[in-house]
Parts: structure tokens; sequence; C-alpha cells
């Protein structure tokens, strides 16, 4: 009943997701970019720091590029760079135990990671808050995740939101705020002129 609810509730944020799309189509320029995002995610996320046993961990910032794209390039290249990502990152010996996980897991995700420019790029503040919407709530699709389909391997005794929780925080989001900081660092201001340069490609 769970996975049901799990894969229907997908089923339509995909279609949200489609339709957003085709009304805001992505240009060529964003397509490459999109493109040349996920392949450093993908490099940097082959480049583990710690490795949990049950996947994730913290990674070289394998996050940051996708929600430095969403930021300069608005959510609809951000959200593709996250979906593309995600698929990326089951090359990586992923552990996959039914499609509604897979959803939660490689999907939905990294495709949050795409919600770092919801708020905008003209305020550093907006910035901010974009990175931490978008790592809570890829946090919090990792959480429920881990209680799902993960409880098997919470200590005796333990609490399954509180081990997920643990699980999830010490590792995504401990990476997803050293991102946060380092973005908030970054002088977007001239990575977004040089990035929406009308003449960039000629």
């Amino acid at each position: 009943m769970v996975n049901a609810i799990i894969i229907l509730v997908s089923l339509i944020l995909l279609s949200f997701y489609l339709i957003d799309i085709k009304n805001n189509r992505i240009d060529t320029k964003k397509i490459v970019m999109v493109g040349m995002t996920c392949a450093i995610s993908y490099i940097l996320y082959m480049i583990p720091f710690i490795k949990y046993p049950q996947g994730g961990g913290i990674t070289l910032l394998s996050m940051m590029p996708v929600m430095i794209l969403s930021i300069l390039c608005g959510r609809q290249s951000g959200l593709t760079a996250g979906l593309i990502f995600g698929l990326l990152k089951v090359f990586d010996g992923a552990m996959i135990l039914n499609p509604a996980q897979f959803l939660l897991d490689f999907i939905f995700a990294t495709m949050a990671l795409g919600l770092a420019g919801t708020f905008g790029n003209n305020k550093k503040y907006k910035v901010v808050y974009g990175c931490i919407l978008a790592i809570v709530v890829s946090v919090s699709i990792s959480v429920l995740s881990g209680v799902v389909y993960f409880g098997q391997f919470a200590p005796p005794g333990m609490n399954l939101l509180v081990y997920s929780l643990l699980y999830n925080v010490s590792s995504a989001g401990v990476e997803g705020l050293v991102v946060t900081i380092v973005i908030g660092i970054l002088p977007l201001n001239r990575l977004n002129r040089a990035v929406n340069k009308k003449d960039l490609y000629y």
C-alpha cells in the first residue's frame, strides 16, 4: 500500500514537472549546461570522503553544481540536472529495493536540489534561502525512504525516524550545509553575468 501511494504521488509530481518543461522549454545553451553540470556532479560524487554502508555519505560537494545551475539558470534546468544526476548515481552500485524506493532516493532526492533557485539570485539571502529549501526537501525525502525501506538496518530498539534522521542528516545534511556556505561565499553576480551573456556560444 505504501509503495502504491509513493508511486502514485511520484507520477503526479513527474507529470507537473513535464508540464512545466513543456511550458518553459530549456534552450540549447541551457541543455549544454545541464549536461556539463551532471558530468561534474557525477565526478564529484565519485570522490567520497565518507561512504555509508547502505548508500549515501559525504562526497566532494557533488550537490553543488546542480544547485548553482538552478540558481543561475532557473528551476527547470536545476530539476532536469538533478533528475539526470540521480540516474547517473545508479551506476555507482546503488541499492535499489523496489521502484518506489528508487523514485525517492534516485529521482526526487536529487531533483529537489534543483529547487535552490526558487527565490531568485538577485539577493544573497534569497540564494541562501533557496539552498536551504533544496537541502531540507532533499534530506526529508531521503529520511522518508530510510523510514519506509531501511528500517531493518536500525540498531535494535532505536526509533526508525530517529535512525533515518541521524543517517541522512549526518551525511546529505552535513554536505548540504557545507555546500550552502560555499555557495553563499561565491561571487554569484559574476557567474550570473558570465552564464547569461548572449554571445557565450558565438
